[in-house]
Order: structure tokens, then C-alpha cells, then sequence
């Protein structure tokens, strides 16, 4: 069975990220990785009322938990991971939640020009893009780093390769310390604060089209 090789969000503590009871599985530092669900919904409903219900590119997708709130409400996902075990439980989760259909995964490298370049023919009109917020892998996964050159793979870097091959339209899940002036640098965009219980766990920055205003905003996630 194909669960055996995954653990479930459950079994890492983190269920209260969702507010679903469908399982949702992958391996541990995977599901560690997951947004909460209010934040995925947030973001899907944005790009909704700006852009309607159209086609993302979603890189680094990991083990779905953001594929299938995304895929729910707009016409289809294309999401991108470079880990094939990550891609494999993305699938099953989208299969549980009934969302298979919409989605199309492709394992590969995200700063690979060739694979962006595809997808400005399948008229993808917006980016959300989830980095690694470490700089080193052997790191745990509150060792985040504010320095938007380190995460992996480097955030401007795949800023210009999005902006350039794909589209102006983006939206960054970001961790909480990164260094807001290096953002504003990219571009003018909205960095929207998002808070759980009084804390700011991440931030989303949203560029092009996606952003309501320039400067910092606010979410609180219930």
C-alpha cells in the first residue's frame, strides 16, 4: 500500500493547520513544510478575484498541501517539485480531496528556463511559488533564513526567471523574518503579514495583478 512509505499529518502533530478531516500524507519534513489551510484558501480566493478562475504554476509544490485548495477553485494547477517522493504523495492527496483532474505534475528543476518557458504556452496567468526558506538542508526547519539570495533555490533568481518567462504575476509564501527591504527590491509588491493566535507565522508577497496595494498588509488566520 502505498501509504506505508508516508506519514500522516496527523503523526507529525500538525492537524491544526487544517481545518479538514481528509487525511493528508507525505514524509515527515514534507508535511512539516505544509502552509495552513486558511493561508491556501486565502491565496487561492486572491487570485480568483483578481485574475478569475484560471490555470497556476505552482513550483515548489512539495506534497501537495497547497495543490489541492488551489486546485479546488481555479481551472487547473501545474505543479513543479523536484523531489519524486514529494510528487507521488502530492497525488494521492489530490486524489483524496477529488482534485486529481485539475492537476498536472512535473517533476523537475524550477530555475530550469526550458520547463518555465512551457508554461506561458498553456496561458498560465499566475505563479505561487513556496522556496525553501533554509539556507542549509541539514538545518532544522525553524532555521530560517532572511536573506531572500540564500533560500533554496535563491529567490531573485527565480523571481527574474518567473517575471521573464512566465509571467508578472506571483505570488511568494515566504518565511517570517525575511528581509522586507530585500523584497521591495524585486519589484513594488504587497507583503501581507500572516498571523495565527498573535503570531506572524509567514508571509505572502504578491506582485503584478495579485497585489491590492504597495507596502505591508495583514491576515489573520482562524
Amino acid at each position: 500500500m502505498k501509504y506505508k512509505m508516508f506519514k500522516t499529518i496527523d503523526e507529525i502533530g500538525k492537524r491544526y493547520r487544517f481545518t479538514t478531516t481528509l487525511p493528508i500524507i507525505g514524509d515527515e519534513e514534507g508535511l512539516g513544510l505544509t502552509s495552513y489551510q486558511a493561508a491556501s484558501e486565502h491565496t487561492t480566493k486572491r487570485i480568483q478575484e483578481k485574475l478569475g478562475k484560471i490555470s497556476v504554476l505552482e513550483l515548489c509544490s512539495g506534497v501537495g498541501g497547497t495543490t489541492v485548495f488551489l486546485a479546488k477553485e481555479l481551472q487547473h494547477v501545474y505543479a513543479v517539485d523536484m523531489k519524486p517522493a514529494r510528487i507521488e504523495a502530492a497525488k494521492i492527496n489530490t486524489q483524496t480531496f477529488g482534485v486529481a483532474d485539475k492537476v498536472t505534475f512535473v517533476c523537475g528543476d524550477v530555475l530550469d528556463e526550458e520547463l518555465l518557458s512551457e508554461f506561458k504556452n498553456k496561458e498560465v496567468l499566475a505563479v505561487v511559488t513556496d522556496v525553501e526558506w533554509r539556507d542549509d538542508l541539514s538545518h532544522s526547519l525553524t532555521e530560517t533564513t532572511p536573506d531572500i539570495t540564500k533560500t533554496i533555490p535563491s529567490t531573485p533568481t527565480l523571481f527574474e526567471k518567473i517575471n521573464r518567462l512566465v509571467g508578472p504575476n506571483i505570488a511568494m509564501h515566504m518565511a517570517a523574518n525575511t528581509d522586507k527591504k530585500q523584497l521591495q527590491q524585486l519589484g513594488d509588491c504587497e507583503i501581507e503579514e500572516m498571523e495565527y493566535q498573535g503570531i506572524v507565522k509567514f508571509i505572502n508577497v504578491y506582485f503584478g495583478e495579485l497585489k491590492n496595494t504597495v507596502g505591508v498588509t495583514k491576515f489573520i488566520m482562524s
